[in-house]
């Protein structure tokens, strides 16, 4: 897709598909970085910061535009949407010593949502929104941005009016062994090595937990969009996002990812975050996942390190919360994902009155469940741990609406797609008894649905209908990628 455009759709547990898909046909501005700055690409709103602290642009931009909440709308109609990254923390925390920047990634990018269509999975119909939006800060033109806006739902519902043929596309299976395709920007040792000294560190007192990660690329010759069909077939979640950015200099890139993890949503004066640690691969028979799964439920570690998360989740939402309003709702529950399964627990909280959503955010960024406990020494051992910065992984991707509410997930189970190469990113937490080939293994099963999302759609081709045999049925052997079917793997 063009820049500035984006899909953010989601899949309860179970496979069901939650009610709205939100669809982003145009962003007039993206509010991203250049050299730690904040730095607008397009055309920015009149009212809004255009340089300086980045952190700081996004809070005094959702000030600037604030809007009323208007009742029977979908939960997103107008805001900032895109991606924070790990590197974000920095304009928060105390951190002097970054590891090396290999990837020259943004440390964020929000589009401001111009044009949108939301697509309602419930009924069928689709609600089109075109926000007015005033960019000279002349009385004048307020009327202008009504019509243009108009003008603009107008235009887009002519788009989606018009038909437009669409190729099937099929795969071939002999092409799926993808294992060799794979590469480790850190070696197995020296990653191993970093295991060890985080060890070390809890022995020694500096942390209970650190969640340690490391990145794998291969190739990448497919659309991104490609990438996502297959990743919303393999691996339906709570959060399916695509992004389409640009960075400063003009070079594009796209986000794609099925995050199974909230870091935190602001829906009024609710607040709700949804720790998860915890995991085993899922079994290839019903018995066999079954047994994982009470494993799972059995394994004092991992029932330790999970304890450590909420009350990690619980002291964030003290922090812009009600005093006495912070409760634990759902606690250590096995959740089922296409490769994976984890323990998750809710914490909700009443928001405080002098707290906002950007308070929020500050709050709970980054997640620990990423970090590790307590997060600010863990943040700086993982700059001495990690040989690269972290780019989006363990950032958040979602939304800032301009009424007030939030809704971030955090960037895992994401694949960053820029100049034919796909990076994709997964860690553990370590604790001082953990095994180092079962963290090792662990970074593997978290990777392996947007490795082989990848991989697969690298081997899609597209063919028109009217080229299959039997009115439109594929040929024998392939396999067809379509809504609500399986792909091969």
């Amino acid at each position: 897709g063009q820049p500035g455009t984006f899909l953010m759709e989601s899949a309860a547990v179970g496979g069901t598909w939650s009610r709205y898909s939100f669809i982003g046909a145009k962003s007039r501005a993206t509010l991203t970085t250049k050299d730690g700055q904040a730095h607008w690409l397009g055309e920015p709103p009149a009212g809004v910061p255009l340089d300086g602290n980045p952190v700081d642009a996004i809070r005094d931009t959702i000030e600037a535009l604030r809007t009323s909440r208007f009742d029977g709308l979908p939960p997103f109609t107008s805001g900032l949407v895109g991606f924070l990254g790990w590197e974000t923390v920095r304009h928060w925390e105390r951190l002097t010593s970054p590891p090396e920047d290999d990837l020259h990634l943004p440390e964020l990018a929000l589009n401001l949502v111009t044009d949108m269509a939301v697509h309602d999975n419930h009924d069928g119909t689709v609600l089109l929104i075109a926000n007015a939006i005033n960019f000279d800060n002349s009385s004048e033109r307020v009327d202008d941005a009504w019509h243009d806006a108009v003008a603009r739902v107008k235009a887009l519902l002519t788009r989606i009016s018009t038909p437009v043929a669409q190729p099937v596309s099929v795969l071939e299976p002999a092409a799926l062994d993808f294992a060799s395709s794979v590469q480790e920007r850190w070696d197995e040792p020296a990653y191993l090595a970093a295991l060890d000294r985080g060890k070390e560190a809890i022995v020694d007192g500096e942390v209970f937990q650190v969640v340690i990660s490391r990145r794998f690329e291969m190739e990448c010759g497919a659309s991104p969009l490609d990438v996502y069909r297959v990743l919303r077939n393999t691996n339906p979640s709570p959060y399916m996002y695509i992004f389409s950015l640009e960075d400063a200099d003009g070079r594009e890139y796209s986000i794609v990812g099925s995050s199974p993890e909230a870091l935190v949503t602001v829906t009024g004066e609710e607040v709700i975050t949804h720790p998860i640690a915890g995991s085993r691969p899922r079994g290839k028979t019903v018995e066999a996942d079954k047994a994982l799964a009470e494993e799972l439920l059995a394994d004092q570690k991992e029932r330790a390190e999970h304890l450590m998360l909420v009350d990690l989740s619980r002291n964030d939402l003290s922090k812009v919360c009600v005093a006495g309003t912070v409760d634990v709702t759902q606690f250590m529950e096995v959740e089922r994902f296409s490769h994976i399964m984890h323990l998750v627990s809710t914490v909700v909280g009443k928001l405080a009155p002098t707290a906002k959503a950007y308070d929020v955010l500050k709050a709970t960024f980054p997640a620990g469940t990423l970090s590790g406990a307590p997060k600010p020494r863990a943040l700086r051992l993982l700059d001495e741990l990690e040989p690269h910065r972290r780019g989006i992984y363990g950032g958040v991707v979602g939304y800032l609406d301009f009424a007030g509410d939030m809704d971030m997930a955090i960037a895992i189970r994401s694949a960053l797609l820029r100049e034919g190469r796909a990076y994709v990113q997964a860690g553990g937490g370590i604790v001082a008894d953990s095994v180092n080939p079962t963290e090792a293994l662990e970074t593997v099963n978290k990777a392996a649905a947007p490795l082989r999302a990848v991989h697969t759609a690298g081997s899609l081709h597209n063919i028109s209908v009217e080229s299959l045999p039997d009115g439109g049925a594929p040929a024998a052997g392939d396999s067809q990628i379509a809504e609500g079917s399986q792909a091969a793997e």
